[in-house]
């Protein structure tokens, strides 16, 4: 089931650390490119919701 719930700050750092740890212990190469790709998407998403106004610092789970 999706949840159309905005992320908070600490969500989205909470998912970059655990998608970081994910990509440094595996050893499928294959794996570990899709997770840091992932990651990279989600550190995007963190810059951009931390250049927002406090009251806004809000995003989407795009």
């Amino acid at each position: 089931m999706f949840d159309n719930t905005p992320l908070e700050l600490d969500e989205i750092i909470d998912q970059c650390r655990a998608l970081a740890y994910a990509a440094v212990n595996t050893d499928e190469s294959q794996a570990r490119e899709i997770l840091l790709f992932v990651l990279q998407e989600r550190i995007d998403h963190l810059y951009r919701a931390s250049q927002k106004e406090p009251e806004q610092a809000e995003v989407s789970h795009a």
